[in-house]
């Protein structure tokens, strides 16, 4: 859908998501120009310059992980992973034993700009890999991911250090 608006011989066209700003010259645009001016326009074809434009309040650019991530706490059967995006997008986290096979997922039910996911019931010294993950960006439909890391939960029984 193209909105046209003429002005003094100037013509703002928006489609396809480019602004375009068209001069126009010839009689319609001569009559909204005489009145500025009393010099006559001459016959010449429109020249176009099209500006890219986006709705009001949507990001350009895709998600992006701004900060981590990082693990903030561990324990024997527990651990604890946050990170930042730059825009709202989604929380998952994919994780396992096997770097080749990340089989196990958690996340949040919401979006937000700070992502935490506490993962439970792991087994006592071992070595877990994992890797952050923020779909659907909002208003980008964009997925950003971290590269793959790893942790390793503390001996049965012990905490997570402060």
């Amino acid at each position: 859908m193209n909105i046209i608006v003429t002005a003094l011989g100037l013509g703002l066209i928006l489609g396809n998501g480019f602004l375009q700003l068209q001069q126009r010259s010839g009689p319609s645009a001569q009559a909204g120009s005489q009145q500025a001016s009393s010099r006559q326009a001459s016959p010449q074809s429109p020249s176009v310059q099209q500006i890219p434009v986006s709705p009001i309040g949507v990001p350009t650019n895709g998600v992006q992980i701004t900060h981590g991530p990082v693990v903030e706490n561990v324990t024997d059967t527990t651990a604890e992973i946050a990170w930042s995006t730059n825009v709202n997008s989604g929380t998952a986290l994919h994780y396992g034993t096997d770097p080749t096979h990340l089989d196990q997922t958690a996340g949040m039910p919401w979006g937000g700009f700070t992502h935490r996911v506490l993962i439970k019931n792991l087994k006592p010294n071992t070595t877990y890999y994992f890797k952050a993950e923020s779909g659907q960006g909002q208003g980008t439909g964009t997925l950003a991911e971290a590269a793959q890391a790893s942790f390793q939960t503390k001996p049965a029984g012990a905490t997570a250090e402060k």
